[in-house]
């Protein structure tokens, strides 16, 4: 009975020595991902803000290939030597914005994917981090289990002195 008692002993304290590093391990993960949301969070707001200028910059140079257009039917059909003069630097002008504008553009759509694949990436760590808190979970409940079976057989081996 003492053995039992010894073993059950045992037992105890090492569930307890399991249970602590389990928590330590849970509050670690959790640490990395909140850690990881306040990197994610700022992050995505760079996201919204980058597309925002994207779409506007996309506006703007299709207002501007629209000028260019109307410049351009313009030229062809003026009339005097001024008018084409004047349409001429009118289309050159409108062209270097164009080539400006399609440059910021550009610019700005490898900023947004590299932002987003950057984002992708930090998503992915967090949800492994949530595989992992969810791992530990699952293994403390188990142990839990164990403990609950091991504290069910010495009460029936207790019961059984008792009664013998």
């Amino acid at each position: 009975m003492e053995k039992a008692l010894q073993n059950m002993q045992n037992a105890v304290e090492a569930f307890m020595q399991t249970m602590d590093d389990t928590e330590k391990k849970i509050a670690q993960v959790d640490k990395k991902i909140k850690s990881l949301r306040e990197e994610l969070e700022p992050m995505e707001v760079q996201v919204l803000e980058l597309s925002s200028k994207l779409r506007e910059t996309e506006r703007t140079l299709h207002d501007k290939l629209n000028k260019v257009k109307r410049v351009r039917r313009l030229y062809l059909n003026a009339k005097t030597d001024s008018q084409l003069k004047m349409y001429e630097k009118e289309y050159n002008q409108l062209m270097k914005e164009v080539h400006k504008l399609d440059k910021t553009l550009s610019d700005l759509r490898d900023q947004y994917e590299k932002l987003v694949q950057k984002e992708e990436k930090l998503l992915k760590k967090e949800m492994d981090l949530e595989a992992q808190k969810a791992e530990l979970y699952h293994n403390r409940e188990r142990m839990m289990k164990q403990a609950t079976q091991i504290m069910g057989r010495l009460s029936s081996k207790i019961n059984r002195t008792r009664n013998a």
